[in-house]
């Protein structure tokens, strides 16, 4: 065979015609699947526990003490309400020999900050080394429970 008129050289250019043909196809299938994909979770919610099988919180520990400054400017130690100065008094003994040096500390939400700290001040002073702030009020008594012994004075 001779070719007529010159030479012909061969197509370099990728042919994308079959390419383009495949995704198409997979286009239109996942178009068509994707509808009657399952559209829903499954999921196991427990079942309600009857009150009476409700297992109350733990009391608290004899070994934490909590410390509430409220509102009107009192400070209630344990279940105790007394004074600044009567507070500090009562922890100073409360916290030489203890090996715990852990406060908790509660302040209600119209409590003025000035008497915050002065509080927490009062509490370092007497050889508290740690104090977590609580979030929510303690529970004064939890039904069923033991009330929680006073601090030792």
């Amino acid at each position: 065979m001779a070719m007529a008129g010159g030479t012909r050289r061969p197509v370099t250019d990728i042919n994308v015609t079959p390419l383009i043909d495949v995704v198409l196809v997979l286009l239109i299938i996942f178009m068509v699947l994707t509808p009657l994909a399952e559209k829903q979770l499954f999921t196991r919610v427990p079942e309600l526990e009857p009150p009476d099988q409700v297992v109350p919180p733990e009391p608290m520990p004899p070994d934490q003490t909590v410390l509430t400054l409220r509102a009107d400017g009192k400070v209630i130690l344990g279940r105790r309400e007394l004074t600044l100065e009567q507070a500090a008094a009562l922890l100073a003994p409360l916290y030489r020999d203890r090996p715990s040096k852990v406060l908790f500390f509660n302040a209600e939400d119209g409590a003025k900050y000035g008497a915050a700290v002065k509080v927490l001040d009062a509490a370092h002073g007497a050889g508290v080394s740690t104090i977590g702030m609580m979030t929510d009020p303690p529970a004064l008594r939890v039904a069923g429970a033991p009330a929680a012994p006073e601090p030792a004075r």
